[in-house]
């Protein structure tokens, strides 16, 4: 059986993966700090851990506990227009926690680390948006996703850690937390 961690696995997207990966078979530990979720929309089968991934004390631990084989990182804070108004607090949750996360990966030799990126590492005005276009983000938001993109390259080059990133766009449904 695959164990897998879920972070942000209480928000929208996190949910539905949560879902998939159980009726997959995974054991599946979720990571949440309920800041874009509500932990009554983690599937019951999951183990869910209310903590934040700025706290690297607490991923060691539950990487060691765990073992994991896959990492989900869904955990975000997705605030595109305040993050100009909130660097600080936007880069050491969607930067500093990712960069904790990818360390606990690489020491632990993870399978496979899929990141849950944006189209806001393309900045504004290129239209149609294709994966081959240059990114060029235009607010701290966009600037961490792209940040973590890379920092995974650079990863994945010197330790071997295999990531899939992926880039969602206006993405809305069952689980959003906005519109309860």
């Amino acid at each position: 059986m695959a164990v897998s961690l879920l972070t942000g696995g209480a928000g929208f997207i996190g949910a539905h993966v949560c879902n998939e990966l159980i009726d997959k078979g995974h054991k599946v530990v979720v990571l949440d700090d309920l800041s874009g979720g509500f932990e009554e929309n983690v599937n019951p089968k999951a183990i869910f851990i209310q903590g934040s991934i700025t706290d690297h004390v607490l991923l060691e631990k539950i990487f060691n506990e765990h073992q994991f084989d896959y990492v989900y990182h869904l955990a975000a804070y997705a605030a595109e227009g305040l993050s100009h108004f909130i660097k600080r607090f936007n880069y050491t949750n969607n930067l500093i926690g990712s960069v904790n996360l990818i360390n606990e990966s690489v020491k632990h030799k993870i399978k496979c680390f899929v990141f849950t990126s944006s189209i806001a590492v393309y900045g504004r005005g290129q239209l149609p948006m294709r994966e081959d276009m240059l990114p060029t983000p235009e607010d701290p938001y966009g600037i961490s996703k792209l940040a973590v993109e890379m920092d995974l390259k650079s990863t994945h080059e010197m330790f071997g850690l295999n990531y899939v990133v992926f880039r969602p766009h206006n993405v809305y449904g069952e689980y959003q937390k906005f519109g309860r």
